[in-house]
């Protein structure tokens, strides 16, 4: 995709922007919920939802920041902007989940026992249910106009939807029987904040990193090259992540007696037709001849 045409997506822009906005009030819901009832269990959804803000908040300027053409000081782009707020995010996701775990262990030991009452419910359920409408928003508009940014919002939220169910049933369990069981669903939550941020972490450094796209795809940009008209054949194709997109690098074999200016407009043709493509940010084609016979 060529950066000069890039536009930034409205729609997405907006689900992300209510993402941060609805994770705000819930964290004040949530850390008014600790400090009057005592949960742990909303100390840990109160992290989850700090965790989203700063997701989100990052993804809202990341997504400005990539959709910027190449300049002086970037020559190739601005593509590595999401991954490094998704790393960001990751770092605190972490941190957070040792913080909850570490405090939910505490509890544990010296025998806390929460207050709970139907606020703290209603609490729960309303974050339930507005993480299942970011979700399908984001499902939907994802479907239309396929974006890595909407499709990791999507996954975030419908875990946010598991995890607060989990503690919808942590209230009843503490509120009729099982006192302790709120502080217990608090550990398993914060692992999975924690998981959440390894998992993030690595996707996006790998992004950072310059791994190779799949096999797979190399194959399918190498026949793209090759099916350019004046092309025999294309070989020796590199391509690696920069940031969500790819820069690619390939060799294509054209007839030796064509001449240089033939063959340059060939090169440019297929460096033209690669940058067509939806992942591709940056290509370069080696024009090679075929060895005399």
């Amino acid at each position: 995709m060529l950066a000069e045409e890039k536009r930034v997506d409205r729609a997405a822009k907006r689900i992300v922007l209510a993402s941060t906005v609805g994770s705000a009030l819930a964290l004040v819901g949530l850390g008014a919920a600790y400090v009057v009832y005592d949960s742990r269990l909303a100390l840990a959804q109160a992290a989850d939802s700090f965790s989203d803000i700063f997701t989100a908040a990052a993804l809202l300027v990341s997504i400005h920041i990539a959709a910027r053409p190449p300049d002086a000081n970037h020559p190739f782009g601005h593509q590595r902007a999401e991954p490094i707020a998704a790393l960001m995010a990751a770092v605190i996701a972490g941190v957070l989940a040792i913080e909850v775990l570490r405090d939910a262990i505490g509890a544990l030991m010296v025998g806390a026992v929460p207050r709970l009452d139907l606020p703290l419910l209603g609490i729960f359920l309303v974050k339930v249910v507005f993480k299942l409408v970011i979700a399908l928003l984001a499902s939907a508009r994802a479907r239309r106009q396929p974006s890595p940014a909407l499709r990791a919002l999507q996954v975030d939220a419908r875990n946010d939807v598991a995890v607060g169910l989990l503690a919808v049933g942590g209230f009843f369990g503490a509120r009729y029987g099982w006192p302790s069981l709120d502080t217990w669903l608090a550990i398993p939550v914060a692992l999975w904040v924690g998981w959440s941020g390894f998992d993030l972490a690595r996707e996006n450094i790998r992004l950072l990193m310059g791994e190779a796209p799949p096999e797979e795809r190399q194959r399918s940009l190498r026949a793209v090259a090759a099916a350019v008209d004046g092309v025999r054949s294309a070989h020796d194709l590199r391509a690696r992540f920069h940031g969500l997109e790819l820069d690619v690098h390939v060799h294509v074999v054209v007839d030796p007696a064509i001449t240089v200016r033939e063959a340059h407009d060939i090169g440019e043709r297929v460096e033209t037709r690669l940058l067509a493509e939806d992942d591709v940010c940056h290509a370069i084609a080696h024009v090679d001849v075929d060895a005399p016979t």
